[in-house]
This record gives structure tokens, sequence and C-alpha cells, in this order.
């Protein structure tokens, strides 16, 4: 085990020296490879650096999980795990922590892969290029949840395997604020109790355990939970790790913990809106003791419980600055936001001093107005707050955003707004008041609310009371095997048995339905040259546009469908209204080339929870249904609305807004100069006649007609082009600017799955066995009906060509069929027929583009008969629930990822590490001459 001084390197990690708790964590947890049930340390005391801890800990050797996720409980405009772990990423680069690089395995480049499933990072997909790094993933619980369930939303149906398969082994997920997302923590704990508890006891699969084979416990790595929180106490009977006494005697702890905050309790006062008295004290607190300046720079945090009165505080305080004329500021937070003009938002919290940490100077007070969205995942830090009444552990984390770091002295203002009308909720409501006015009182005046006299107010009330004042843990289904195996069948595109798997994330939530929107520019559109209305396309046709350029979490705006019908309802009547008047208005759009809006246009796309679209709304469609009939066609959708219909202002939905929106297309209508690096997809409208040629390391992955000639020949065309070569569909990755010999691309594949292998540590015939499925993956390209589809030359065959396929020709022909039918009828090479692994690499070789869960299309296949080939098929479907019974859900689609990495690495950018001498070759027996000369030409790279 490498060994180095954990305090230098935690400093030069994070810039600051360790706090006893993070020394204790390593040196008695993390360093010995035991993960502690929980971590339960107040806020403003460092649990995000549990990362670094986790990190270092790996670099010594200790056998912790390979991934670690870190899961925040909402879609927050600043996520301070992302900012951290990018800090890490950086300071890796220093020359004094080249030791720990070098334990971590990392890259030529030396960066830590990080991924986060929203924001920046998004889909960038480094965590998934290599099974055997070290790697960070930032995200919430419904983006990792879904994708852990085999449900990932935005995720096609083809890669969801691969993305559960390395979240559900190898991982550490650290679930902060865990007492916030209660019902995820359940089905966190059930995946990691049916991965490894039963497995020791050698419960067998018919059980219903979630387990995998109980002889090798270690294969597939286990999975681990880690809650994060500073309100946990009293919700398990496991001890969680907490300070000791070494912590409250360190300075900064002590201050921190200690931090003045002195909160008092009013009402709203006789005859005044709750909006008035939250805006009003609000603005006695930006002004001096006086009561005579409201000039200086003070940050005010007024939280909301409603977005209604989050507007109307805002509103009233905007007049009030007007008025007084003042050099002041309101910044609104709230939720129903695109992530986009969210994460916008974050740099103008951080400028104005929200972000803790971030010193800033604005000219005046500042008032941050923010709902429920501004509670958890945002390390805002305020010097003031008021805020009306709400459950205790939405309290706690209020009062944890003001005076964070102890260096002032805070006054907290709570306006009680009344009991709720309904019985359980104005009890919850008198208890939270209660525990309130338990709070020790200052000498100054008020309650202290500071992190030590809130733990010692739940240490001594006790955990009934503070569960009364807390909001009920939601209802939630149990996780049980057949409804894992069934979500696992990710080929079928409908399954009776595969429920929609929100319930498992959060519980049934007595909450309206929402509706997800997004806007975009291009759309799967078809128009015939000398008719106005569109011809109609096919659904398939339209999943194939969305795949290639699929939405990304930063275009997204969530909230309520009720009020996205109403919105779309009345920005259709106003283009409809605008149409009547003037139809040539119609043709004035921002992007050229584009068909005028009529009528009849589709400019409301459908797409259901597992990625499939629906037929799109006209505008005419769109005015003629009932509100109720599109509530009930639009509950739980995301959907895609042409840009040129408008209707959004500084992010949020505005129906009087005519201009059309910005998209991620244009880059958010930023100048060209200004390019977003974390772009993933673009696509172009081209004129027939326009050659084009991708830039490496763009790819074009799908081609639409848009303007067609009455005889069907394309007059302009949509290309989409997607950023590396991080494709999960065959057509897309078998395109290559150079074409690549169906031999040499095999050998490719082997020799990063050998590599991947050996840094896993496999068994000598697990590696075996990886290799030989990757060596014989694509045999079924040598078939002629593939070489003819992709435009193969002479010298073949060919796994890669430079041209786009003829899909006419494939006629829906899946190559990794052929190549198990050729291996069932040859064998495979170095695995004798009566080896039990054999299984495993057959299905390897079936499932490594996302098909054979169990079905697997058989099309165009010219080497057997229609119905033997069914038959054949039908072996394939019992293969695959053979080794989903043996080897678990997650561990099946674990042993997949490992040949879909090497072979998305040998075919995409990722250059494939060097061949050691001493690795081992199929035979065992060391390095061979082809071995050797592969080695030599790693450095080339793929063609």
């Amino acid at each position: 085990m490498a060994q180095f001084d954990f305090s230098n390197s935690f400093n030069a990690l994070t810039g600051h020296d360790p706090f006893p708790w993070q020394q204790r964590l390593f040196d008695e947890c993390f360093s010995q490879g035991e993960i502690p049930p929980a971590v339960d340390i107040p806020t403003g005391l460092g649990k995000t650096a549990v990362i670094a801890v986790w990190l270092l800990a790996r670099a010594c050797g200790a056998p912790l999980p390979r991934r670690l996720v870190y899961v925040v409980d909402r879609r927050a405009v600043v996520d301070q795990a992302t900012d951290f772990a990018e800090t890490l990423r950086k300071n890796l680069s220093r020359e004094e922590l080249a030791p720990v690089r070098r334990e971590l395995g990392l890259g030529d480049d030396g960066l830590l892969p990080i991924s986060t499933l929203r924001g920046r990072h998004i889909d960038n997909r480094e965590w998934m290029a290599d099974p055997s790094s070290t790697a960070v993933i930032i995200g919430t619980v419904d983006m990792v949840g879904s994708r852990l369930l085999f449900s990932g939303y935005g995720v096609s149906r083809r890669m969801r395997p691969y993305v559960a398969g390395l979240l559900g082994c190898d991982t550490l997920v650290m679930l902060d604020e865990a007492h916030l997302a209660r019902p995820f923590r359940e089905l966190l704990r059930a995946v990691e109790d049916g991965r490894t508890g039963p497995t020791a006891k050698g419960t067998d699969a018919h059980t219903g355990s979630l387990s995998g084979p109980a002889a090798r416990p270690s294969v597939p790595p286990p999975f681990h939970v880690l809650p994060l929180s500073a309100t946990l106490a009293g919700e398990t009977d496991a001890k969680p790790f907490v300070l000791d006494e070494d912590d409250r005697d360190n300075a900064t702890v002590r201050t921190r913990l200690e931090a003045p905050k002195a909160l008092r309790i009013e009402g709203t006062g006789e005859g005044r809106e709750l909006f008035e008295a939250l805006g009003d004290h609000a603005w006695r607190l930006s002004m001096d003791k006086d009561g005579t300046s409201a000039e200086r720079p003070t940050r005010v945090l007024i939280y909301c419980d409603q977005r209604r009165n989050a507007e109307q505080v805002e509103d009233h305080l905007s007049k009030r600055i007007k008025e007084n004329k003042i050099a002041a500021k309101t910044i609104l937070f709230t939720g129903g936001r695109r992530v986009y003009e969210r994460e916008m938002a974050g740099i103008e919290l951080a400028d104005h001093g929200f972000i803790a940490g971030r010193t800033a100077n604005p000219d005046g007070p500042v008032f941050l107005v923010a709902t429920s969205a501004g509670e958890v995942g945002v390390d805002l830090d305020a010097d003031h707050m008021v805020c009306d009444v709400v459950a205790w552990e939405r309290m706690v984390q209020r009062l944890g955003r003001v005076n964070r770091r102890g260096e002032g002295a805070a006054r907290i203002q709570v306006i009680d707004q009344g009991p709720p009308k309904h019985d359980g909720e104005a009890a919850r409501h008198a208890m939270v008041l209660e525990l309130l006015g338990s709070l020790p009182p200052m000498d100054t005046g008020g309650v202290s609310a500071s992190p030590r006299a809130l733990a010692q107010l739940q240490e001594t009330v006790g955990s009934e009371k503070v569960a009364k004042a807390s909001t009920p843990m939601p209802l939630h289904p149990a996780l049980s095997r057949p409804l894992v195996d069934s979500w696992a069948m990710t080929s079928l595109e409908e399954h009776t048995g595969r429920p929609e798997v929100a319930p498992w994330l959060r519980g049934w939530v007595d909450e309206e339905p929402q509706t997800t929107v997004a806007w975009r520019s291009y759309l799967p559109l078809r128009f015939e040259s000398t008719r106005a209305n569109p011809i109609k396309i096919s659904e398939n046709e339209i999943d194939a546009f969305f795949e290639a350029a699929p939405l990304q979490t930063e275009e997204l705006l969530e909230t309520e469908t009720r009020r996205v019908v109403e919105w779309l309802k009345k920005r259709v009547r106003s283009t409809l209204k605008t149409l009547e008047r003037n139809p040539e208005e119609s043709a004035d759009v921002t992007t050229e080339g584009l068909q005028p809006i009529t009528p009849t246009t589709p400019i409301a796309f459908p797409l259901n929870g597992s990625g499939g679209s629906e037929l799109p709304f006209s505008l005419q469609e769109v005015d003629q249904l009932g509100q109720n009939q599109l509530e009930s066609r639009l509950a739980g959708r995301r959907l895609v609305v042409d840009a040129r219909l408008g209707g959004i202002a500084e992010g949020l939905l505005d129906s009087g807004c005519n201009e059309c929106a910005s998209t991620i297309e244009d880059n958010w209508g930023k100048p060209e100069e200004a390019k977003d690096e974390n772009l993933r997809f673009r696509i172009h409208l081209l004129h027939r006649d326009t050659p084009w040629e991708c830039e490496d390391p763009w790819q074009q992955v799908r081609e639409m007609h848009y303007r067609v000639s009455p005889e069907g020949t394309a007059l302009t065309r949509l290309v989409i082009e997607k950023y590396g070569r991080t494709d999960s569909d065959e057509e897309s990755r078998a395109v290559s600017s150079k074409p690549q010999a169906l031999s040499e691309h095999q050998e490719w594949v082997a020799a990063e799955a050998r590599r991947i292998a050996i840094a896993l540590d496999l068994e000598d015939e697990d590696r075996l066995m990886i290799e030989v499925a990757a060596r014989h993956h694509d045999d079924g390209k040598g078939a002629a009906r593939w070489q003819r589809a992709f435009h193969a030359g002479g010298g073949g065959p060919y796994a890669k060509t430079a041209k786009a396929p003829n899909l006419a020709i494939l006629n829906g022909f899946r190559h990794e069929f052929q190549s198990v039918l050729d291996a069932e009828r040859s064998g495979l090479d170095g695995l004798e027929r009566s080896d039990p692994r054999l299984e495993l690499a057959l299905h390897l070789m079936a499932a490594h583009h996302g098909h054979s869960r169990p079905t697997i299309r058989t099309d165009g296949c010219d080497s057997l008969p229609p119905t033997q080939a069914a038959g054949r098929a039908h072996e394939i479907a019992l293969r695959f629930a053979r080794l989903q019974k043996q080897w678990g859900p997650w561990g099946l689609a674990w042993w997949e990822a490992l040949l879909r990495a090497a072979d998305q690495r040998a075919s995409g950018w990722h250059k494939p590490a060097p061949i050691s001498a001493g690795d081992r070759t199929p035979d065992g027996s060391g390095p061979t001459v082809q071995a050797e000369t592969l080695a030599a030409d790693l450095g080339k790279g793929p063609g």
C-alpha cells in the first residue's frame, strides 16, 4: 500500500488543512477500506471534502470503490460538489501530487475524470470511458436514481445497461442531505444490501435477492452507500461518524459551530399580507441600526415557501428601491426556471457574495428572494435572513445559509404566517414554532440559531418532537428483484411489468403533475417544396432524431403541467392571431432556411419517460384540444417546442414574450467567438449541393431530409454531428475518416479489454473470457450484407468505413447476432465448449450494442431461414435470463460495460493504453509476436 502524508496531500488538493474529523475519517475508516454507516457533520464544516478523503485513500491502495457518485437532492443553480471536484482535478496537476496521480492510475494528461449529470460536464461520459479508472460523478436524486434503475432520463435504451452496470458496481454513492431524500436513501440501501449482504450468506437468486453469485462476492466489485447529513440524529440505529472533542477544540470548527445567529419570531401583523411582512423586515435588516440608511452592502436572504409569494416579495422590494432611489438590487431565485438561466444566476449570486467563500463588494444592499430551490445544494451565505415557517428539516437548511463561517452577527426574522388549514400540517407548524422557541436565549435579544444550539436542541427535545416537526417520509414501494429484472430488459420497448421509477426515488408524493419544456430551432420535420403543409413522418424517425441530438439538462425547464398547458395555449393563440392578421409575418424567421410556421406546422413534440417520442402537436391541434386533454397528454412528459414560439423570459415561462427563444443549438445566442466547449452536438441545415465534412473530433451521426422535391429528392437536409466518438449506435461508430480492417479493429478491442481486465485485477480465466469475446465481437461484420451496406471496398472485410451506411441494404441486420451464430458454429479460440464462461462471452458479444436484453432483431440474416433465426434469437434471450439470474441485474450489466468500454475506446478518440510485456495472451503463455506488434503500434491510435 502506497503511503502519503495525508495532511500535506489534503492541503495540496483542497488548498486548506483538514479538520480533525477529516483526518480521523481517513485514518480510522477510509484508509482501512471501511465505510461508516453515515457521516453526520454540521453544515459549513466541509462535508463535501469527503470526496478528497476518498481520493487520497484510493491513492493509498485502500479497497474502496473506483467511482464516487455525489448526489444532491435538488437541481441547484450552483453545485458546490462540482466546484470542489474541479478544484481537486486542477490541483492534482501539482508536482507534489505526482505520486497521487500515479497511484490513482490517471491517464497521460493526469486529469481526474469528472462528469455531472446536469450543468457543466453534462454527458461528457468521462466516467464511462474506462471502467478501471478512478472517477467522480455528480448528479441529482432523479438523474442518478433513474440511471441506476436502468431507466435514465434522457439516456437511450441501448445505453441504459452500460450506465446502470457502472453505477451499480464498484461505486460509492455519497448522498448529501440524506434526510431530505429518505425514499432514495432506502432504495440505495436495498441495492447495497442486495449486492453484498445476502451474497455472503449464499442467498440464491430464486429467493428474490438482488444479489449476484455467492462464490465470487468481489466480482463484480461491490456497491456502497454513505449518507451525508447534518440532521440524521435519531433516524438510524447505526452510529454515524460525528464530531468529537478534538473537533470542538479546533478554533475554526468552534467559530462556525458558535456562529452568532439571533432569531426572532413574529406574525405578519394586522392587515398585512405575508409578502409585505417579509419584504418590510428584509428592508429593515439592510439598514443601519439607527434606521437612517439602506445603502450599505448588506446581503439579505428572504425565503418563501410559495413561488407566488417570492415573486410578490421581489416586486415589493424593487418598488421600494425605486422609490428611495438607492443603489440596491434584488435577485429572484425560484424553481420553474430553465437550467441554463439558473446556472447563469449562479454567477450573479457569486458576484454579489451569496456563495460561501466568495468575496464581493456590491454597491449597496442586495436582496436574494428564494424558494425551496435555494435551500439544498446551493452553498448560499448571507448576512441576515427573513423567512416564513416551514417544516423543521427545511428550517434547519435555511438557518444554515446565513453567517456560515461565523464571521459576523446575523439577525434572522421568522414570520409566522399562521397555521395551515390541514390538521396534520397545523400540528407540524405548531411544533416547529415550539422548537424554535426552545432555542437558548441570547444576551443581545432573540434566541440562538447557531449550529451548536440546533444540535443541542435536537439532543435535548428528543427524536419524537423532531419527527413531529418534520415532513413525514413519503410512502414508497419496496425494491424487489422482479422489478429490477423488468427494468433491466431494456431492449423491450414496452413491458407491462415495468413501471415508472419515480416512486422508488421520491416516494408517492402528493404533488401536481410536472412537465419539462425545452426549446429547439431544428426539429424533425419534412416539407414538400410545392406544398405549405408538412409531410407526416414516423415516430421512429422522431426517435432517431432525438437520440442523435438528445436533450441536455441545460435546456430543460420543469414546472407544473397545468402551468405549461396554460402557457402553451396562450402562446399558440397569440401565434395564430398573428398569422391571421399577417400571414407573411410567419416567414420572418430567425434561422435561415427554416420553413415558415403555418397553422398545421408541428410545433410541440412530446417525449415520454422512456425516451420515446409521440406524434407532435400542430398549432391547430393545441388550440382545439381542451385544457384537461392536454394535461393528460403532457403530464410526466418532456415537451420540445419550436423556438419561434417564444414564451420564455429570463428562463421563466412568459406567455407574453414573442421573441424567439435562445437555444443550446445557437449556444444560447452568444456570439460566434464565445463557443461553448461543452456542446455535445451540432445541427446544420444544408442545401443538397453543399458538401459537408466534419472537423475532428466531430462526427456526423444522422442526416434527415428537410425539404424535398415532389419526387422525394432532398433539397435541404438536417445534418447532426456529435462531439467525439462516444456514440452507442453501430451505424455512427462504424463510420470513420479512415477505413479500418475488421481484424485490426478486433485486435484493438481485445488489447483494450485485456488492459481493463488487468487493471481490475480479474482472475486469469475472466481475463481470457473478456479478451476472447472482444476479439470476436464484430465477426458478424464480415457478412456480405454488412460490407455492401457500409460501402466497403477491396481489401476487406472492414469494421470501419468512410461513408454513411445504406440502411435499406442493411435492412435491420444486426452484426452481433451473426457474430454469435458464427461463434456457436465454430467455437471461440481459447474457450472450450465445456467452459462455463463461454455462455457469458457469447452474451457479451450479443449485447455489445445494447441489444439482447432479451431481444435482438433477426432481419436481414442471410445465413438462416427466418424461422430458424427466430429460434436462435429465442435462445439468446434465454441465455440473458440465465446469466441475469446468475450475476444479478447490475452484475451482468457490469460485465457488458467492460466489453462495451473497450469497444468504444478502440473505436473512438480515446487512445488505448500500451500493452505491458508481461501481459498474458489468450493461451496464457505471454506476449505473442502479434501482441508485441500491437504494443508498438498503439501510439498511432485507432485508424
